[in-house]
């Protein structure tokens, strides 16, 4: 199996840094587009931008995007840390912790969409392939 199938069907908690290493700059930015980021640049800055997202998708999992999920976030860190991961995220940082978690929460839910677009794109572009027969 090859190392892109290998972690595309992993969960991404289970990833680990090196087995990005081991992926081509195509994949890469497949697995980029996947998660709705910035899929150019060199392939060390291909997966460091995907690792990166992989951390700030598994911090922000388990908030709502609605007033509750804005409210937890920004209850469960400090500004300063808020303010990282922003920075981390490339948003903008408002100047309050509830502007910073809303940021947040949005870039997500871009990002998710953008991933999802990706995603019915890359399947409708193969199902109109024919499929080959399996033997077994």
């Amino acid at each position: 199996m090859s190392h892109f199938r290998e972690l595309y069907r992993r969960p991404v908690q289970e990833w680990r840094r090196d087995q990005l290493d081991h992926l081509t700059a195509e994949d890469l930015a497949a697995l980029c587009q996947l998660f709705g980021v910035a899929f150019s640049g060199t392939k060390p800055q291909r997966a460091e931008r995907l690792w990166q997202a992989r951390h700030l998708r598994l911090v922000l999992a388990g908030y709502a995007s609605d007033r509750a999920g804005v409210e937890a976030l920004a209850g469960s860190y400090r500004a300063h840390e808020l303010l990282a991961l922003c920075r981390a995220a490339g948003v903008y940082a408002g100047p309050t912790k509830y502007a910073r978690a809303a940021a947040l929460l949005k870039w997500r839910d871009e990002c998710r969409r953008k991933g999802q677009e990706a995603l019915r794109t890359a399947r409708s572009a193969v199902a109109g392939q024919p499929r080959q027969a399996r033997l077994f």
